[in-house]
């Protein structure tokens, strides 16, 4: 990130007291970005990070902010050790209203929300739910597919016995038993009882296609050229079922190498939509 841009290292509680901490650039701006991250992610840790920077250079405000969920869990500050490991999926709208406070505190009357990846079911599950009124479009980069149909990568076994061994846990009053699903996946896939159900689990609401009908501001939906067949096919599907929606493939894997391709895609979509007025946008 350029030294130019002043970056505040910022912190918030959510609704229910779960302290959060991200990154604000170019406050004081009337209009905005809302960067969230997926699963596994961080603030600084995710793709759409990148978009700070690029956003504030173009008169925008742009927060990226933790969730509760973010990496697998954390200790710091006397805080509770939250995390991956034991997220619920209805627990997002809390984390994405207190993101929301921040940026609008920070002068955004408007904004366009993006989310990588996993982030991309909670921001259009909080968008359908709460409906702010400064959330101008949306932006879902590379969402992710239901774990069904990517178990060859990170479940061992059949995804149906892990969910069954979970709701037994849940009917044996410990929804805090943890249950491993993989210990040789590229992320340790282990998770609380009551997690796996809520992110896995028949009925789930992590799955952005029953969240983006229910919206009415524009949709950007983009997937890198070399994801697996499941991301693409996820991607399309999202972009189907949303009322208006574009999808741009771009080069790259899940995390976009070609960051700038990313960044300038999403600038331009917004600007070309009329979201947010975009300082430099003349002749674009």
């Amino acid at each position: 990130m350029s030294d130019a841009l002043p970056v505040e290292l910022v912190r918030t509680r959510s609704a229910d007291g779960v302290l959060l901490h991200g990154a604000l650039v170019g406050r004081g701006a009337r209009q905005g970005v809302l960067a969230v991250h997926g699963a596994w992610g961080s603030f600084y840790g995710t793709p759409v990070f990148d978009l700070l920077p690029a956003a504030a250079g173009r008169g925008l405000v742009a927060l990226s902010l933790n969730g509760r969920a973010h990496d697998l869990g954390s200790l710091g500050d006397g805080e509770p050790c939250i995390g991956l490991i034991r997220d619920r999926f209805e627990d997002a709208p809390l984390d994405l209203d207190a993101a929301a406070g921040v940026l609008t505190s920070a002068g955004a009357e408007r904004y366009v929300v993006v989310g990588h990846s996993f982030g991309s079911a909670k921001v259009a599950y909080w968008l359908a739910e709460r409906g702010p009124a400064g959330a101008a479009g949306l932006v879902l980069v590379s969402p992710a597919p239901a774990l069904a149909t990517t178990t060859r990568w990170f479940v061992e076994g059949a995804l149906e016995h892990h969910v069954a061994r979970a709701a037994a846990a849940i009917a044996a009053g410990e929804p805090h038993r943890l249950v491993v699903l993989s210990s040789s996946a590229p992320v340790p896939m282990v998770a609380e009882a009551a997690t796996v159900l809520s992110l896995w689990g028949p009925g789930s609401l992590a799955d952005p296609t029953l969240h983006v009908p229910r919206l009415s501001i524009p949709v950007l939906v983009t997937v890198g050229d070399r994801e697996p067949s499941a991301y693409r096919e996820r991607a399309e599907r999202v972009a189907d079922a949303a009322a208006d929606a574009e999808l741009v493939v771009l080069p790259g894997d899940h995390y976009y190498d070609d960051r700038e391709a990313l960044v300038s895609t999403v600038l331009d979509w917004v600007c070309r939509r009329g979201l947010l007025d975009l300082e430099g946008s003349e002749g674009r």
